[in-house]
């Protein structure tokens, strides 16, 4: 005889009960790093909200020089960057065991395939500027497959992916310098970065398009996600915080705050041609926008919770995407690279420092949402503080714990706002390595 299930009239409210156990659980986990209760960027820094973090001069430098670094793509006759640095990967990757999307070990000629593909010899086989009309991934070699180290190292395997490099937003210039040997990708340079992206992501760019886009007023992206339809209702892409649109001309303001911005789109030929769409009051405003800490705060709240995605995995953020997205609204150049990020504007070495010195020096210097913290292979947004603790915005993957001998991590995976000294509640936690204060090597403040 079955046994009888529960009443469907009951399964709503059992569904709901396991919910509220299941968050419980959750709020308890011993494993879960222990992070600041109130996640608001705007909590932290004590300033006046719309006190001026740079004056207009400094901003209006900034800002030329951020459109001359982002237009400066389409100025290239010729790479930027020689052979050895473009195939990196190709010699880098040789003598390693590299694993697939199976996490089984890859085949050595899977890489001498990549080498055939990449055409080294023939490089550089292009010269044409051309334009992001997706959301794209930069990658290393010319491939969407991954290659990934060991998986049961800690910190290996998913998401790490050493063939994604970046992820470029829609509407960014770009120089392209070579193509595959089956031309579906090309090698492309861009104002933070370069790699391979899909040829079908891209357009070409003539005098005309160029003149077009290049107009003197832009647009800033404040939202994740919004979709960009054009006047023929053709869905285009989505904007990210950190993208970038001219506004038309021919509409600058609808009058209720939205904007007509320009689109790039690709034709049959794989030209580059302009349409136009509106957006929303709200999802964007003029660039550069005003280096205000409510302004800061604002475009940070709407990257918390957002997923780590290294290299722009799944069009999510790593540490120095995040830093990277957040300036760019301001009108302020960041490379791609953590290590790079660190070495603009004012830099203080924090190197042979004891964990309280670095506090008090990182309290008396640093500046909020213009000082960057940084660790080896890592970056943090410096917010504030709160009873004499530094307070950083970071889109981490997690920290580092450490069990009889064994190494491992604690999963954080996200955009979140917590002192430099995340999971002290950790009985695992590797001491003192684990702890982010204790490799913090500088934080540098910028313009």
């Amino acid at each position: 005889m079955r046994r009888p299930g529960p009443s469907p009239l009951l399964l709503p409210a059992l569904f709901a009960a396991l919910l509220l156990i299941g968050a419980g659980c959750a709020a308890r986990r011993p494993d879960a790093p222990r992070l600041l209760p109130v996640q608001d960027a705007g909590a932290y820094h004590g300033l006046p909200g719309e006190a001026l973090l740079m004056s207009p001069e400094v901003q209006a430098v900034a800002w030329s020089d951020f459109l001359a670094r982002h237009f400066d793509p389409w100025g290239r006759t010729q790479p930027e960057y020689p052979a050895d640095k473009v195939f990196w990967g190709l010699t880098t990757f040789a003598d390693k065991r590299l694993y697939g999307e199976n996490l089984l070990p890859r085949d050595p000629a899977w890489l001498a395939a990549m080498t055939a593909a990449s055409r080294v010899d023939e490089y550089p086989s292009l010269s044409r500027r051309a334009i992001a009309v997706a959301n794209t991934a930069m990658r290393v070699l010319p491939t969407g497959k991954p290659a990934f180290d060991d998986p049961r190292q800690a910190g290996e395997g998913f998401p790490f992916d050493y063939l994604q490099n970046s992820l470029v937003l829609a509407g960014t210039p770009l120089y392209a310098s070579h193509e595959s040997a089956d031309r579906a990708w090309v090698l492309v340079e861009s104002r933070f970065a370069y790699g391979w992206v899909r040829r079908t992501d891209i357009a070409w760019v003539d005098d005309d398009f160029a003149r077009t886009f290049r107009t003197g007023a832009f647009a800033a992206v404040v939202r994740d996600g919004v979709s960009l339809t054009d006047t023929d209702g053709v869905f285009r892409f989505k904007g990210f915080i950190g993208t970038l649109l001219p506004v038309a001309e021919r509409a600058k303001s609808a009058g209720d705050g939205s904007l007509t911005v320009m689109v790039p789109a690709r034709d049959v030929l794989g030209r580059a041609v302009v349409r136009f769409a509106q957006i929303a009051p709200g999802d964007a405003l003029p660039a550069p926008l005003a280096p205000t800490p409510d302004n800061f705060a604002m475009l940070a709240n709407r990257m918390l919770g957002e997923p780590y995605g290294w290299g722009g995995l799944y069009m999510d953020r790593d540490c120095s995407a995040t830093t990277m997205d957040l300036m760019a609204a301001f009108g302020i150049f960041l490379p791609r690279n953590s290590s790079q990020q660190a070495k603009l504007g004012w830099v203080e070495p924090l190197d042979g420092e004891s964990d309280a010195a670095k506090k008090a020096r990182l309290l008396k210097g640093s500046v909020p949402f213009l000082t960057l913290v940084r660790k080896p292979g890592h970056i943090m947004f410096y917010i504030g503080s709160m009873d004499g603790e530094p307070v950083v915005l970071q889109t981490i993957w997690g920290l580092k714990t450490r069990r009889g001998g064994v190494e491992g991590r604690a999963l954080i995976g996200r955009t979140v706002i917590s002192t430099l000294e995340p999971g002290e509640n950790l009985r695992d936690l590797a001491r003192p390595d684990g702890v982010l204060l204790h490799s913090v090597r500088s934080f540098n403040t910028l313009p």
